[in-house]
């Protein structure tokens, strides 16, 4: 090869190479690693991340104060029920959006959420927590009276009680009133009482506990099948009474009780 050839050569190449790189200034590229002329390069660009904003909200009844926050399967750190948390630093991708540690009556909507390069994406995570698996009770009226915290039924012969520190309720019967059978709570020792009517136990909402009005004062409304009786024990748990049957030859009355809320 002759010296003019040579250096023709020498400077196609040299061409070649300043060519390429004005190529890839104009089309944004970033190059990692060196870049030889005549040798290796590496012209992958970086994924730039994205970030997914979540968004909880909780109703129903015996409501989780938080979860887990799980982004595809992973957990990511604790969420309020009613929070805003943001995830950070995520390759741009399709990413499944759900909630753990969820209490046994409680069902989330998990959310398929994609991501862009450098921009947030929302995620809304709706919580439902239905009414807990009541606890049955059938009570002799008057006689046989509640203490719905615990349980346990304290027994009053001819409706004399031994004390009225350890009960609730109580059911009294009229031939008066149709239903005969109304639930009549303990006065004297700070329990109160509201109905709920066109409701049942299947159908009870917040909107209807909240709208609600309790007293301590007696009330002597029937408990007929179309109503829920709202009962805040002394230690402030709140309970929802329905589904009643009575039977007034042997003068007892059924019902079903389930905690909304065990209070402070």
């Amino acid at each position: 090869m002759t010296l003019s050839n040579a250096l023709g050569h020498r400077f196609q190449r040299k061409g070649a190479c300043k060519t390429r790189r004005v190529r890839y200034a104009l089309a944004a590229l970033v190059a990692i690693g060196s870049v030889a002329c005549g040798g290796t390069s590496d012209t992958t660009v970086p994924l730039v991340p994205g970030s997914i904003t979540v968004t909880t909200e909780t109703s129903g009844f015996m409501k989780d104060d938080s979860y887990e926050l799980l982004v595809d399967g992973v957990s990511v750190g604790t969420i309020g029920a009613n929070d805003v948390m943001t995830v950070a630093e995520l390759e741009p991708a399709t990413y499944q959006v759900d909630l753990g540690d969820l209490a046994s009556n409680c069902v989330v909507d998990a959310a398929s959420i994609t991501v862009n390069p450098n921009q947030t994406s929302d995620a809304s995570l709706g919580v439902t927590c239905a009414i807990t698996s009541p606890t049955p009770y059938t009570i002799r009226a008057s006689r046989d009276r509640p203490d719905l915290d615990d349980g346990s039924v304290v027994e009053c012969t001819f409706g004399i009680c031994p004390s009225n520190a350890n009960w609730d309720i109580y059911a009294n019967f009229s031939t008066q009133t149709s239903p005969q059978a109304s639930i009549r709570h303990n006065t004297t020792n700070a329990v109160e009482i509201a109905h709920v009517v066109g409701a049942t136990l299947a159908t009870l909402t917040e909107a209807n506990v909240a709208a609600a009005t309790f007293t301590t004062a007696l009330v002597t409304d029937p408990f007929d099948a179309g109503r829920v009786i709202l009962i805040r024990t002394n230690l402030g748990a709140l309970y929802a009474l329905g589904n009643p049957v009575e039977n007034t030859t042997l003068l007892t009355l059924s019902f079903d009780a389930a905690l909304l809320s065990a209070g402070p």
